[in-house]
């Protein structure tokens, strides 16, 4: 008997939608959003990477032509949506690696990372899976390494 299969919730919620994901994220100013990111993280030289739910791949593509001089991971559930990444990232001539994962189990060692990121994914996790994934992001980074996330959420449906 196998293990279980885990379950994740795709771009914007539905498989269907994966081809709308990148004009829809554009559309709404995430593009500039991930820009000021980027800004914020101070990425230098030699630095190493890491994209917890990179989706279609457009931040680990976008830090990869802006910081060739560092490696780039991006780590995602959706063998979709790391598909359409690969692809992006082929157009745009950047070497980055994808990996299939989940973001509260990380397949790195240790202090392997200077910078951890996370883009519109977080507000997709169940609070067990928040604190797991935190307590896996600290793991992975390097000792004054930072992690910069970008989500949005609102205050918890209260039960009536």
């Amino acid at each position: 008997m196998g293990e279980p299969r885990r379950v994740y919730v795709p771009a914007a919620g539905h498989h269907w939608f994966l081809p709308l994901y990148d004009p829809l994220v554009k559309l709404l100013g995430g593009d500039q959003a991930m820009r000021a990111l980027l800004d914020q993280a101070a990425i230098r030289p030699g630095h190493r990477v890491l994209d917890i739910g990179c989706g279609t791949g457009s931040l680990v593509t976008l830090i990869k032509r802006l910081h060739p001089d560092v490696d780039v991971v991006g780590l995602d559930p959706d063998p979709k949506a790391l598909a359409r990444g690969k692809r992006k990232a082929e157009r745009a001539a950047v070497s980055i690696q994808l990996d299939q994962g989940f973001s509260d189990e990380l397949p790195y060692p240790e202090a392997s990372f200077d910078r951890v990121f996370s883009s519109f994914m977080f507000h997709h996790l169940q609070p067990d899976e928040k604190e797991k994934t935190l307590r896996e992001v600290r793991r992975v980074l390097k000792p004054g390494g930072s992690l910069h996330l970008l989500d949005f959420g609102g205050p918890e449906a209260s039960a009536a």
